[in-house]
Parts: C-alpha cells; structure tokens; sequence
C-alpha cells in the first residue's frame, strides 16, 4: 500500500499495516418509514464514494509527519492499494477530526507511532 502524491514520493504502508484493514463503498442513501408503513427509499446519483480504514504501527516519525501533514492541510493524494500495479489507484483525502497518528508505541517514545488512517475518496 502506497500513499502520498503523484511525482512527489510515496510512503510505504505494506510493513505497518495491520489486520483490520477495511475498504467499503459508503451510499447516500436515505430510507424512510411513513405511519401507515410503507417504505420509500432515496438514492442520490453519484452520492457514493470509497473509505478506506487502516489500522497501523510501527509507524515511524517521519512517516507520521508526511501523513499528519496530508491530514491538515487536506491535501488530495493518492492511494494505491496494489503496489504491484500502480496505475490503479483512488484519489483520496484523509478525514477525521484528530490527526491520525498521536499515540507512541511503547516503549519507543518519540520513534514510533500508532493509529489509524481514514481514507475517503474525492
């Protein structure tokens, strides 16, 4: 797995990716009970996209900066998930309300770090 910007560097998630990986595709999708009990359904076109949650450790410090820095500054980058086949890749941005990675992974105290990236695509 591969995250950063085109013609700029990439880091490198395949050593500090763990289980828990998880990839979904999110629906605008509005359902609706009336009192009488029939159910409407509401789908806006083009109201879906892709998240991606990675869970990771043994992230080191440098590694953290460049993806806090994304996360901050809301920066479009690209993930690609295949490394192999780097063509195919989602345009994405990292949400949440806090940085992703702020906790230490003990006992390696300002070296490496662990959290979680959540990844939505534009």
């Amino acid at each position: 797995m591969l995250l950063g910007l085109p013609n700029s560097g990439y880091v490198t998630l395949d050593d500090t990716a763990q289980y828990g990986y998880e990839f979904s595709r999110v629906l605008d999708k509005k359902d609706i009970r009336t009192t009488g009990g029939k159910l409407f359904t509401y789908i806006v076109p083009d109201g879906q996209y892709r998240r991606f949650t990675i869970p990771a450790t043994f992230v080191n410090s440098s590694d953290r900066s460049v993806i806090n820095s994304f996360f901050v500054t809301g920066t479009d980058i690209r993930f690609i998930e295949d490394d192999t086949f780097a063509n195919s890749f989602f345009t994405v941005r990292i949400v949440g309300i806090e940085e992703p990675f702020q906790n230490y992974v003990k006992p390696y105290f300002r070296q490496l770090y662990q959290g979680t990236i959540t990844l939505e695509e534009v």
